[in-house]
């Protein structure tokens, strides 16, 4: 027991059961090119195997982050559904 807490013990450093991680299996990760379609770009980190990335929506135009989302109207939805359907009454007890 290294510490206060003997159950995170095996957070304190390397375990000598578990070798590095297996060479040959992982893909190649390397910086790439994020480009939006508001003409946004950014860097970041990919396995994208030509380094470049083409979105629709990022961050500096999606409705969410901009502040310009709409809220839709579904009472309005419900009152024409039941201007032509009628109101269901409660289900009939058994």
């Amino acid at each position: 027991m290294t510490g206060r807490f003997p159950a995170f013990d095996h957070l304190n450093g390397p375990d000598p059961g578990r070798g590095d991680m297996k060479p040959g299996i992982h893909p190649d990760y390397h910086t790439t090119t994020v480009t939006c379609g508001c003409g946004n770009t950014f860097t970041t980190r990919s396995t994208a195997p030509n380094g470049q990335l083409t979105v629709e929506t990022c961050s500096a135009c999606h409705p969410f982050y901009t502040g310009k989302q709409r809220i839709l109207d579904t009472g309005g939805r419900v009152a024409r559904f039941e201007k032509r359907f009628g109101k269901r009454g409660a289900p009939a007890a058994k």
